[in-house]
């Protein structure tokens, strides 16, 4: 069986899926069919009550419905992917990091924000070549970029602090 958590709002549930076309919701166990209209448009039987359901995808695991006229912004994880969410939470919540700093001495490829600008925990920041390799140096922390000391095309060295994040 594959689990998904899904949340709609502040409200998680978990969804089994079973083959078969069967899915278990809050311990209760459905028969589901889904049928593709459309692109967007999707029409799913559960039990004998069909839904018309319009889908748009936001990102990987985000998703705008729109079910019967009621509209629905989604979440959907894996249960892998749900327990990675909580600890990067957990990490943000008691681990603030003001500054970045170079793991290494290279050259500045890219670095993907501005001053001012709002980042999350995980979120591309810097793009280093050191020894002909590329490292994506991602946001320890949420906050907003408040100092880049260096710009693309420099080089640093180990530990210069190349951007600052409040």
């Amino acid at each position: 069986m594959n689990d998904l958590i899904v949340s709609v709002g502040n409200k998680k549930r978990t969804i089994g899926i079973l083959p078969d076309d069967k899915i278990i919701l809050d311990g209760k166990e459905f028969n589901v069919n889904l049928s593709k209209v459309s692109d967007y448009l999707y029409l799913i039987k559960i039990n004998e009550r069909v839904y018309e359901v319009t889908t748009v995808k936001k990102s990987s695991n985000e998703f705008f419905f729109t079910i019967d006229g009621r509209n629905y912004e989604v979440t959907a994880r894996t249960a892998l992917q749900e327990r990675a969410n909580e600890v990067l939470k957990q990490k943000e919540l008691h681990a603030k990091i003001d500054s970045i700093k170079a793991p290494m001495p290279g050259l500045i490829l890219k670095i993907s924000k501005n001053i001012g600008e709002h980042i999350n925990i995980g979120e591309p920041l810097i793009v280093l070549e050191a020894m002909k390799m590329e490292n994506e140096i991602r946001s320890p922390s949420s906050g907003t970029i408040t100092e880049i000391n260096y710009k693309q095309g420099d080089s640093v060295e180990k530990d210069a602090v190349i951007l600052k994040i409040e």
